[in-house]
């Protein structure tokens, strides 16, 4: 199942843009993966239930999936130490 629409928020295309270019370039391939099957990631639980994270290095891409829509909408992209808070 991939889906149809895939965003960025403008935090996370802002973040993602102050990444080294080594990580940009993986972060790339991670999308594509996440578009072919949204369901790929983890599902979070928590205050973030609801979304889904994938794990790019010490990076994590957090995302949401609505399937009646087939759309994907990445919501953050930061360091696993910080992308929790």
């Amino acid at each position: 199942m991939s889906a149809k629409i895939f965003t960025i928020s403008k935090k996370a295309n802002k973040s993602a843009l102050k990444l080294p270019l080594e990580i940009h370039n993986k972060i790339d391939k991670a999308f594509d993966m996440i578009k072919q099957n949204p369901l790929f990631g983890v599902k979070l639980h928590g205050e973030l239930s609801g979304y889904y994270k994938y794990r790019v290095g010490d990076y994590r891409i957090v995302y949401s999936f609505d399937a009646k829509k087939s759309t994907i909408v990445v919501v953050k992209i930061e360091h696993r130490q910080g992308i929790y808070k």
